[in-house]
């Protein structure tokens, strides 16, 4: 059992492709279009709405599921860009360099550095579209070291 993959809503399903490769991702294949009966049986969207879905994978087996919406359906709602505890976490074998490719790529640095959690480097970053990541250099299991539990 393990992180499966996560789903991302983008604005241009070409730019976060570009975006999430710069961090290591592969396409796993074409992107699709679904559009009317199947489009609305899939995601619950209206008629007339169209969405346009990526898979890439991780080295790990993990990975990411971009979903480019038009229009986008009333149920998903705007992005809230003050949002920065709900993240998704990306382990990267060298934080500044997957920081650097990220920033290359549209990414906006949420904090003025890295910084160090016990043995591990980290930085909050939000993609091209506000989704806000989290690049580490170990697994969670060295997070949860780090943690001391209060009494």
């Amino acid at each position: 059992m393990g992180l499966h993959h996560f789903g991302v809503r983008v604005a241009d399903l070409d730019r976060a492709t570009a975006f999430y490769r710069a961090l290591g991702a592969t396409p796993l294949a074409e992107p699709m279009t679904l559009g009317g009966r199947a489009a609305g049986l899939a995601m619950n969207v209206p008629p007339g709405t169209s969405v346009r879905i990526a898979l890439l994978g991780f080295p790990d087996g993990s990975g990411v599921e971009l979903f480019e919406f038009d229009p986008l359906p009333t149920w998903c709602g705007p992005p809230d860009p003050a949002a920065r505890l709900p993240h998704l976490g990306i382990q990267v074998d060298d934080v500044d360099a997957a920081l650097a490719a990220a920033e290359a790529a549209g990414a906006e640095r949420l904090w003025p550095e890295p910084s160090h959690w016990g043995p591990l480097r980290v930085v909050y970053l939000a993609d091209p579209d506000g989704t806000v990541l989290e690049l580490l250099d170990g697994p969670l299991v060295d997070v949860a070291k780090v943690i001391v539990p209060r009494r």
